[in-house]
């Protein structure tokens, strides 16, 4: 390996870095700042689902999505595509897609993909490469204001990386969204694909999360789907206590659904 070329991805990744750190303080500086429009504010009480709908190619992916997110305030989707037209599948309600692309080819664009039954105040977007095969995996940050409240809900869509050595790259995915956490005071929602295929990563994520107030939502019939013995999808609160959660078998996708009913304390 030339030194040229050690030289210039070190100039990459610092470049990366660089751009990271602007996109982080943008995203920063709107959090409560958007003009709240009449109307669209989230109840204290949210139903929410979170599912890797596995690029909605498989047989009965409309009917399974109808079927567990017809009632819900947000749900986080993940390989979500957009030649799918996923929300149209929630008929007879108003539903505002916010999306950030990540895997796409000439035919099909997918990402993660937050809907809500309110229009959120903000929308950020973030997006990491899969370190061998160079593939974005993706983050949808919205911000909700709150029914009779002046704080605002931060909700995240992560789709984590997934193939590395270590844990060097996921912590580099978390650390921008652990910055807007800092950020934001009030009440928040992390769920998603976590690929917390191993010890080490699910160490990295708890600690990270937990540095910035956000807990683990628990299962009792935990069927959550599985790498190696452990889960990888998983709903992190921070201020909203938990009344009802569920894991959802389906036979459409290579994952389980989520579902939690929620309360901002």
């Amino acid at each position: 390996m030339s030194l040229l070329f050690v030289l210039l991805m070190v100039g990459l990744g610092l470049a990366n870095s660089r751009s990271m750190a602007r996109e982080v303080n943008l995203c920063g500086e709107r959090l409560g700042q958007e003009q709240e429009q009449a109307g669209q504010s989230l109840s204290s009480h949210l139903d929410i689902l979170s599912w890797n709908i596995q690029k909605a190619s498989n047989e009965g992916w409309a009917e399974d999505l109808a079927a567990m997110a017809g009632d819900v305030h947000l749900a986080f989707l993940q390989e979500a595509s957009v030649q799918a037209d996923i929300p149209s599948t929630l008929q007879g309600r108003d539903i505002y897609r916010s999306f950030t692309q990540g895997y796409s080819t000439a035919s099909i664009n997918t990402g993660v993909m937050t809907l809500s039954s309110h229009t959120p105040s903000m929308l950020c977007n973030f997006r990491s490469l899969e370190p061998w095969l160079g593939t974005p995996k993706t983050a949808t940050v919205t911000e909700h204001t709150l029914e009779d409240r002046d704080e605002r809900l931060l909700s995240i869509n992560l789709h984590a990386v997934n193939f590395t050595f270590g844990i060097a790259d996921l912590e580099k995915q978390l650390k921008p969204l652990a910055g807007l956490l800092a950020q934001h005071p009030g009440p928040a929602i992390l769920a998603g694909d976590f690929n917390t295929w191993s010890e080490a990563r699910q160490d990295l994520v708890d600690r990270v999360l937990a540095s910035h107030g956000l807990n683990p939502i628990e299962f009792s019939d935990d069927q959550r789907t599985r790498a190696f013995g452990r889960p990888l999808d998983h709903i992190y609160v921070r201020g909203l206590s938990v009344e009802h959660t569920e894991v959802i078998p389906v036979h459409s996708s290579d994952h389980n659904a989520l579902r939690a009913r929620l309360v901002i304390e």
